[in-house]
């Protein structure tokens, strides 16, 4: 799946797509950040996207980085069905929104 993400991320960066590199895999995070610096894009032809409460650390590492992120909050009718379909796929996941939820839920 890695192999397949980079080849086709990498495809369309070089073609000058604007892509959004949708991702919480830190592997796949520096392997983007490689390509755009090795193509020598400009930071406006391309951009990082996570969902709300995944591994913020990474997070700040891009934004560190000077690359754009885009944080999706899911939200609507069908926010919950979406969110738990989501943490099915990636189980770890889990972990990060696990994390994010908690300050929210603990007592004043």
């Amino acid at each position: 799946v890695r192999a397949n993400f980079i080849y086709n991320m990498e495809k369309l960066l070089a073609e000058g797509a604007y892509v959004g590199i949708a991702t919480h895999d830190s592997h796949l995070v520096w392997a983007g950040m490689s390509a755009v610096d090795r193509l020598g894009l400009d930071r406006d032809r391309y951009e990082f996207q996570m969902l709300l409460g995944v591994d913020p650390d990474l997070r700040k590492i891009i934004l560190a980085e000077g690359h754009r992120l885009r944080v999706y909050v899911p939200f609507g009718r069908d926010w919950y069905p979406y969110s738990m379909r989501r943490l099915r796929e990636n189980p770890s996941v889990a972990r990060h929104v696990m994390r994010a939820m908690l300050p929210f839920s603990r007592p004043a």
